[in-house]
């Protein structure tokens, strides 16, 4: 009876030769495999600004990866607004604000799976542990100006004294005097959680939230008159795109 077995199975093999694979096909995620490598790219909206990310990971395990990623974004200051004095088609200025900030960062880490998709409409959710160096970068702010008494316009470094000694018509081209940057060393540490959707496992689509830490070795002057931080704690959410090499 037991040679009688193997004859059966291969009766039901040459029947449905791919039974099984297509009990996968039609519940299982399209291209599960393991992969060596990714990247992926984001764009996210924070709770001081905007922001863009390129990430790239080794995978260290089936569920874990090695991360190097890199964040440009700009940073504004909670008590900022914008005045237009200058009509409809000059560019506006803010208020009491002497430096327009950005910030570049760049995070090392690592990513940890805590569920896997194993349907095809199933949502992997994994966990980000980044930290590393942080760079404020502080552009002074110029504006186009016309002097009290005087028919001419010049190109001034913004000060609030100037809205009392003439009349401030809007920021200068973002370009301009860019090489007057000035730089603020610091670091961060992030943590994200990530919701990956994508049926076809090769290809990265996910929803991003988390929160970021940013401490600089002093304050970064945004506006003027006013309270400027050095330690920048802020939420993020962001959509991210990518691709997985074997």
């Amino acid at each position: 009876m037991r040679a009688n077995v193997p004859f059966f199975v291969l009766i039901i093999l040459f029947i449905n030769p791919c039974g099984l694979v297509d009990v996968q096909a039609q519940n299982g995620v399209t291209n599960k495999a393991f992969y060596r490598s990714h990247d992926a790219a984001s764009v996210f909206l924070h709770t001081k600004g905007i922001g863009v990310n390129y990430q790239h990971a080794w995978r260290k395990t089936g569920f874990s990866n090695r991360i190097v990623s890199v964040d440009l974004l700009t940073v504004k200051h909670p008590k900022e607004f914008k005045i237009n004095r200058g009509g409809q088609d000059s560019r506006g200025y803010f208020f009491g604000k002497i430096n327009s900030v950005g910030m570049l960062r760049t995070s090392f880490g690592w990513q940890n799976v805590l569920f896997d998709k194993d349907l095809k409409r199933g949502v992997r959710v994994s966990y980000y542990a980044l930290f590393g160096p942080s760079l404020g970068l502080a552009k002074p702010v110029y504006v186009d100006y016309r002097a009290n008494g005087e028919g001419r316009n010049e190109i001034v470094r913004y000060s609030v004294e100037l809205d009392n000694q003439g009349e401030v018509l809007g920021r200068a081209p973002a370009l301009y005097r860019l090489g007057s940057i000035r730089p603020y060393p610091g670091g961060h540490t992030k943590a994200t959680l990530n919701f990956e959707y994508s049926s076809d496992d090769s290809i990265i689509r996910a929803i991003e939230i988390g929160v970021i830490l940013d401490v600089f070795a002093r304050r970064i002057p945004i506006m003027e008159n006013t309270y400027n931080d050095q330690f920048y704690l802020t939420l993020f959410v962001g959509f991210q795109m990518g691709k997985r090499h074997l």
